[in-house]
């Protein structure tokens, strides 16, 4: 009998998937439970103290409830990262106390999703002949002919993604409204999204991380993109943002789950991420109908392999009434790109430039820092036809052509701008080993105002105080939740790990407010426009809108030893249960709410 009840459990569970075959496992296993004595499981299929991945912490197990570490999505395989990641399920509720480190427990698995093909795709042996778009100076779609409104518009859809590359979008007018105008900056904010749906960031604090190891936060580490999101959305509420301002890793690990290389016009979201990370997460009063203009971060090209989706999002562009959940939101032509705004009284250059060039090198250099690594590309596959690098050895020399002649089109652009304000849009902060010596050449000869930048997994504005390029102002943004943060984080939102930026826009001065994940002003600085040739900011001829506002938030808090929102992971030894201290020169006493620019090389972050 109590076999026959089991079998035919099992018989019937075949019948279904996702969420109800999630259940009907639940419903097995507590059978089982009460039939032979086993311990009563928790919902989803995970015991406290058992890897959900394996039952002993190695890959290859169902995972329970919602259990691959990565989402099986459109016939979606595993491929071969190794990563760190939390049980997707949050707490049930109990009838007695459950102590949070029994719901939170953090496992290693081998398992990223391996990539689907879209049709047109290359084959794995098909040979290509190199067809690299790299224009010098900025030029306009012949094609376009779009009035001067409050929407941003991209060229019809190209044949290749990169086709744009260089392209100068029509402009944009803020025309007949007083103001004031507002503008949000965001980075590296996508996370990983279960099987179940939930998602969480990609966890970049775990042991196997070495030097980047942290205690991890409860309610915070877990959540990170999501409670960035809702403050987003409260702070749009009375804000009103014109648009938001992307500086990319928009999906962990490995950006879109998809082939690079597929047709330009193949906009797509077969892996529902798109839908589940950005669409709905990203919604609300004064959100809702707002354009993203962004650029690619490393991880879009896949992290350490060249050969993820990364044209997907710039095709995205398109999306349209191609994909049901678009909200026709998304704004990345190409990989670089420019554009202007005009304003009542006042206008804004923006430049968009790909500089992952900062983390590419030769395919047998710096294997954990290397879109072009010989050992994390496959050795079959590694190329994305016309699109990209048509194999792995063509890698680096691609992306160094595409910097090459994104400096040159830099060149061309700014010398060209008249606008009030020049505003570079990248990934990499413009900092030591990521081409600091371009930027000052730069910043300097045009008068470059602000660079917004991600990559550092935190929130930074440095403008007088720890910043090399002075009077460009640099705002670091990469504290979006998609990866855990470069240092702990305070469980009320008294740090600057996780946040976004608001910039508030005039024709003397331009406002940037820092807020954490709880709404935290985090610092209030106030620039004025950069002449060219110049070592010193114009003076504001009026008053300035940080007049009587606190430059910096209350200091940083750091989570002590025995606080309740750090868990306890298998493994923790007493001693290490406190957090690490923030760096002594990440936090300068005399600048306690902001980060000192510090030249950082390649291998500081993932």
């Amino acid at each position: 009998m109590r076999r026959s009840l089991l079998v035919a459990g099992l018989v019937f569970s075949c019948g279904f998937d996702g969420v109800e075959a999630n259940r009907l496992q639940d419903l097995i296993a507590g059978i089982r439970a009460r039939l032979f004595g086993q311990p009563a499981p928790y919902p989803g299929g995970f015991t406290p103290g058992v890897s959900p991945s394996g039952g002993d912490g190695s890959a290859g197990g169902s995972g329970g409830g919602g259990g691959g570490f990565l989402p099986n999505l459109g016939g979606l395989g595993n491929g071969g990262y190794t990563y760190t990641t939390l049980w997707p399920a949050p707490p049930p509720v109990a009838p007695a106390p459950v102590a949070p480190e029994d719901f939170f427990k953090t496992t290693t698995t081998g398992a990223p999703p391996s990539t689907s093909r879209l049709p047109g795709t290359p084959a794995d042996f098909d040979v290509m002949p190199e067809k690299q778009m790299l224009k010098t100076a900025p030029w306009s779609s012949p094609n376009v002919n779009a009035q001067c409104g409050p929407r941003f518009v991209a060229p019809p859809a190209p044949k290749f993604a990169t086709d744009y590359n260089g392209v100068k979008l029509p402009d944009v007018c803020f025309t007949n409204n007083p103001g004031p105008h507002h503008v949000f900056a965001v980075g590296d904010w996508g996370g990983m999204m279960h099987d179940s749906g939930w998602i969480q960031p990609a966890d970049h604090r775990s042991k196997m991380f070495g030097p980047h190891h942290r205690p991890f936060i409860l309610h915070v580490d877990d959540m990170a993109q999501k409670n960035v999101a809702a403050q987003m959305a409260a702070r749009a509420a009375f804000s009103n943002p014109d648009y938001v301002l992307n500086v990319g890793d928009n999906f962990y690990w490995a950006g879109v789950n998809t082939k690079c290389g597929a047709p330009g016009d193949a906009a797509n979201d077969g892996t529902h991420q798109w839908e589940r990370v950005f669409e709905n997460m990203y919604k609300g009063p004064g959100l809702d109908g707002k354009q993203w203009l962004g650029v690619l971060g490393n991880h879009d090209y896949g992290g350490w392999l060249f050969t993820a989706g990364w044209d997907q999002a710039i095709t995205y562009t398109w999306a349209g009434n191609k994909v049901a959940t678009s909200t026709g939101r998304w704004m990345t032509p190409s990989q670089y790109y420019t554009v202007t705004v005009k304003y009542d009284g006042f206008d804004v250059d923006y430049f968009f430039a790909d500089n992952n060039v900062f983390d590419s090198f030769h395919p047998d250099d710096q294997p954990h820092h290397n879109m072009c690594s010989r050992e994390h590309n496959p050795e079959q596959g590694s190329t994305c036809g016309q699109t990209g690098p048509v194999n792995l050895d063509d890698c680096p020399g691609w992306f160094k052509r595409l910097w090459d002649a994104e400096v040159a089109w830099l060149n061309n652009a700014l010398a060209g701008s008249v606008a009030r304000w020049q505003i570079m849009v990248v990934h990499f902060p413009p900092e030591g080993a990521w081409g600091e010596d371009t930027w000052r050449n730069l910043g300097y000869t045009y008068g470059i105002d602000m660079i917004i930048a991600g990559h550092r997994h935190k929130q930074s504005f440095n403008y007088q105080f720890g910043n090399a390029l002075y009077p460009t102002a640099v705002l670091v943004t990469g504290g979006g939740g998609g990866i855990t943060s470069e240092y702990t984080p305070d469980a009320e939102g008294i740090d600057d790990q996780y946040g976004f930026g608001d910039l508030t826009l005039t024709a003397n001065e331009i406002m940037v407010e820092m807020l954490s994940h709880s709404g935290q002003p985090r610092s209030t600085t106030c620039i004025t426009p950069r002449p060219a040739r110049s070592q010193s900011p114009e003076a504001n001829p009026g008053v300035s809108m940080c007049e009587g506002k606190e430059p910096v938030g209350p200091k940083a808090h750091e989570p002590q030893k025995g606080d309740p929102s750090i868990a306890i992971e298998p493994g923790d030894e007493e001693e290490s249960l406190a957090p690490a201290p923030y760096p002594a020169e990440a936090a300068p006493a005399e600048y306690p709410g902001a980060f000192a620019g510090r030249r950082l090389s390649e291998e500081h972050v993932i």
